[in-house]
C-alpha cells in the first residue's frame, strides 16, 4: 500500500447521531460500534430470445432498504426508546433523516453519512448475569432510504 492510501484512510474513535426532532430539539448520540453499513441492489436477470439462441442479461433489481448497526453502552437517556416506540405505534412521523458522524478523538468528524428517512428496526440490549462485572450495552439497527456519503463535515 503507499503512503498517500494510508493517509487517506478514515479512522474513527466515536460514532455520532445526530438526529432532531424525538424529543425535541436535536439529539446527539454517541456510539462506541459500528458493525455495518449495508446498502444493496438485488441482481435481476433478463433472458430474451434472439436470432442466434438466448441472450442473459444481468440487470439492476430491487433496491433493499440501507441499514446501519451500531452499538453502545446503555445509559439514562431515552431518545432512541422513545423513537423505537413511536415506530411500533406506527407513528408517520417517526421516520428522521439524521446525520451519522465518524468522529476522531479530538471530536472532529472525519465522514458524515446522511440517513434518510431513517427509523429504527430494532433494539438489542444484551443478556446480563446478575453480579456479573460486564456493562449492558444496547445495539441499534437503523433502516433507512438512501445513505449520502461525505468526507469532512456534514452531509
Amino acid at each position: 500500500m503507499t503512503s498517500s492510501i494510508a493517509h487517506n484512510a478514515i479512522s474513527a474513535a466515536r460514532f455520532v447521531i445526530s438526529i432532531s426532532g424525538v424529543s425535541g430539539d436535536t439529539t446527539n448520540i454517541a456510539f462506541s460500534e459500528l458493525s455495518g453499513i449495508k446498502m444493496e441492489v438485488e441482481e435481476a436477470e433478463y433472458v430474451s430470445a434472439t436470432k442466434s439462441g438466448v441472450s442473459l442479461a444481468k440487470l439492476y433489481g430491487k433496491t433493499k432498504p440501507c441499514e446501519v448497526t451500531l452499538k453502545r453502552g446503555l445509559d439514562q437517556d431515552s431518545t432512541l426508546w422513545a423513537w423505537h416506540e413511536a415506530v411500533q405505534a406506527k407513528d408517520p412521523t417517526a421516520r428522521k433523516s439524521c446525520s451519522l458522524m465518524l468522529q476522531d478523538s479530538a471530536g472532529n468528524t472525519k465522514a458524515t453519512y446522511r440517513l434518510e428517512n431513517a427509523w429504527p428496526s430494532k433494539l438489542d440490549v444484551n443478556a446480563l448475569k446478575a453480579g456479573s462485572s460486564e456493562t449492558v450495552s444496547m445495539t441499534v439497527v437503523l433502516k433507512c432510504d438512501h445513505i449520502q456519503f461525505s468526507a469532512g463535515g456534514r452531509a
